[in-house]
């Protein structure tokens, strides 16, 4: 019976090796000329910009900066107007580098970098410094893409001297990258009194989905724009207030190959947040988004590793992949109570409710992840104002440490077993509150506690990481007849579609070798099933 295969080319992302790091950068920031020293430190936000990696020969260096912004009540003299609230921003830069000893420039990287926590330290003897700690995770893979040729079916040998492995891969069709401007405008809504002043903006990404059309991905979603700003109000009323808005966005990314019911893998980032003060009811942000695109198509390939048997001379190549099991999304509403400390005045309005992941983890096991962690909330709010005390007070208050809000949920994969790998992404995707614990003193409603309802998004994709020897081509090797060839020469027999540049890369020689041992054929005009002699110095048959 005749020797017969089949084989395919994919293109995997082939795993070069990935690592993890963590990281506490610390530096002071200092308010700028023409703003007020510091009497009290309300918040302290902090968003990632600019982080770029550069693939080096042995390794990877990833570089950013950490914007930092601090909201603050000023000291301000008496006799100037009392609107003490103000903001300033500072930055802190981090690089990190690291070591892949197979790395080369032109391969991938995915750089993923979250920021856990975000402290601060005021002296009052400095009062226009704040030492800033922000703690930062970092991860970063190393791939490069590669077509291979597989071996997947063979007749003519028995099965039971086929070894075969069944690999899950995701088919990499394309991928790109695009930056786009997003403008809108936040408009005052009905009963918030006009601005004055901007003190600062801010800008979350959520409700992302996307459609695949033939040669490209369309993204949408929305932008939540919120602005803190100091309203033009009678003296003695409550300056500081909160607007938002949402803004919808629409980006095409052309990726060329991509059709319908393929996978789409998005990754959009914030690359740079501004605004302009159009007038007493209206700001206008601009935000610069990232939009990389990668489009995936799910296969499930058989593969050949080895073939014992005299009867073919095999070609390996090394291969390490993730084998992809599943991947799902969950969301869920986190509802729970912060309870204002007694050192801290009673509550009269919230002005700005954040939450933030501070850490979670994700532990494989039978067909699924488990996920668990600790949400950090806080809020800016009015206080009650003391005897004396010219302005309601804006004050900070947050998730003591060790006393966060919690969370865990099982999300289903068949197929996921303990120890295999996960890449999970938690995120929060809206933040409500509402004050609790409510009564009424001197006809003022005031509260001791804040309820939160915090959406959050988990991703869990699980993958099994494989290394291993697949078939990547054979070649027939016929025992000789009598006298056919030299005993010191093996005999091949011509198959369909060789030439002699094939048959002598095959076996790592030179035409004119090959017609040097065979001075009867003709190079232009092989037969299917002609014969011909290869030096026994060149290839030794495996067994």
């Amino acid at each position: 019976m005749a020797i017969n295969f089949d084989e395919e080319l994919i293109r995997v992302e082939f795993v070069i090796g990935e690592d993890v790091a963590s990281e506490t950068v610390s530096q002071n920031i200092t308010v700028p000329n023409g703003k007020p020293d510091i009497e009290r430190v309300i918040d302290v936000k902090a968003d990632l910009l600019d982080v770029e990696s550069n693939i080096e020969d042995g390794g990877v260096e990833v570089t950013g900066t950490i914007e930092a912004g601090v909201v603050y009540v000023g000291i301000v003299p008496e006799d100037e107007p009392q609107q003490p609230v103000h903001f300033f921003e500072g930055q802190l830069t981090f690089t990190n580098f690291f070591d892949f000893p197979e790395a080369e420039p032109g391969m991938n990287v995915f750089v993923d970098i979250n920021i856990r926590r975000v402290s601060w330290d005021f002296n009052e003897n400095a009062p226009r410094t704040v030492e800033v700690d922000v703690v930062l995770s970092k991860f970063v893979k190393l791939t490069e893409y590669q077509q291979i040729t597989v071996v997947t079916d063979v007749t003519g040998i028995p099965e039971e001297n086929i070894v075969e492995e069944l690999l899950r891969i995701e088919d990499v069709i394309g991928e790109n990258t695009v930056t786009s401007v997003i403008t809108g405008r936040l408009e005052l809504p009905p009963g918030k009194p006009p601005i004055e002043r901007v003190l600062k903006v801010l800008a979350e990404i959520q409700d992302v989905t996307t459609e695949i059309t033939n040669e490209g991905v369309i993204v949408e979603g929305d932008i939540f724009g919120g602005a803190m700003y100091v309203a033009d109000v009678e003296d003695g009323d409550q300056p500081v207030h909160f607007l938002e808005d949402t803004i919808h966005f629409t980006e095409t990314v052309d990726v060329a190959g991509a059709e319908e019911d393929m996978t789409v893998h998005t990754n959009l980032t914030i690359k740079r947040l501004s605004f302009d003060f159009i007038d007493e009811d209206t700001v206008e942000i601009d935000v610069v988004v990232q939009f990389f695109v990668k489009v995936t198509e799910p296969k499930q390939v058989t593969v050949i590793t080895d073939i014992i048997s005299d009867l073919v001379e095999i070609e390996r190549e090394l291969l390490r992949v993730e084998d992809v099991v599943g991947e799902d999304v969950v969301h869920e509403t986190i509802s729970s109570i912060l309870n204002i400390p007694p050192e801290k005045p009673l509550a009269q309005r919230i002005i700005e409710p954040s939450a933030r992941i501070v850490e979670y983890e994700a532990t494989t096991d039978e067909d699924g992840v488990y996920l668990e962690g600790d949400i950090e909330a806080a809020a800016v709010y009015v206080g009650v104002a003391e005897e004396g005390e010219f302005l309601q007070p804006v004050h900070f208050v947050e998730t003591p440490e060790g006393n966060y809000f919690n969370f865990d949920n099982f999300i289903d994969i068949p197929g996921t077993e303990p120890g295999m790998n996960t890449h999970t992404e938690v995120e929060v995707t809206k933040v409500n509150a509402s004050l609790t614990d409510c009564e009424e003193v001197n006809g003022t409603q005031v509260c001791s506690a804040i309820e939160f309802d915090i959406v959050i998004r988990k991703f869990a994709k699980v993958t099994e990481f494989r290394q291993m020897e697949i078939v990547t081509d054979l070649v027939v090797i016929s025992p000789a007849a009598d006298d056919e060839c030299p005993p010191s020469y093996v005999v091949y027999v011509v198959q369909a579609g060789d030439t002699l540049w094939k048959i002598a890369r095959r076996y790592r020689t030179t035409v004119d070798a090959l017609i040097e041992a065979n001075p009867n054929i003709d190079p232009n005009n092989l037969q299917i099933g002609q014969k011909i002699c290869v030096p026994r110095g060149i290839i030794e048959p495996k067994g």
